[in-house]
């Protein structure tokens, strides 16, 4: 589970909200800065992210934490609002040889308007 949710090529397989994610740099062994961009139900408009992420795995469990940043190379897009990741994350327990639980956190501010 922990390779599936970093693997940014298969998760344009997996979740059907993708339109865009991609890794723009590396900044040490355990961390990096994406972009993620996802549909939104309709009538909102779609969302994208920007986010330092770290990860670190702890013999059978695994955290991956993230939030938003700002790269002045990714500015907000004019057909997106630029959502908010306060803190985002998963921690993985393993539970057996081919068995984990998992615990979704997601603390964010998605910006924009609502009807």
């Amino acid at each position: 589970l922990y390779d599936v949710l970093h693997d940014i090529e298969y998760r344009k397989k997996w979740d059907t909200n993708v339109i865009e994610t991609f890794d723009i740099g590396r900044l040490t062994a355990n961390s990096d800065v994406g972009y993620y961009a996802w549909r939104c139900p309709k009538p909102l408009k779609n969302r994208d992210v920007v986010t330092l992420r770290s990860w670190l795995p702890m013999g059978s469990d695994y955290i991956i934490m993230n939030y938003s940043v700002k790269h002045p190379k990714y500015p907000p897009r004019k057909d997106m609002v630029r959502a908010v990741s306060i803190q985002t994350g998963y921690l993985i327990e393993g539970t057996g040889a081919k068995s984990c639980t998992i615990t979704y956190l997601a603390q964010v501010d998605p910006k924009g308007n609502y009807p």
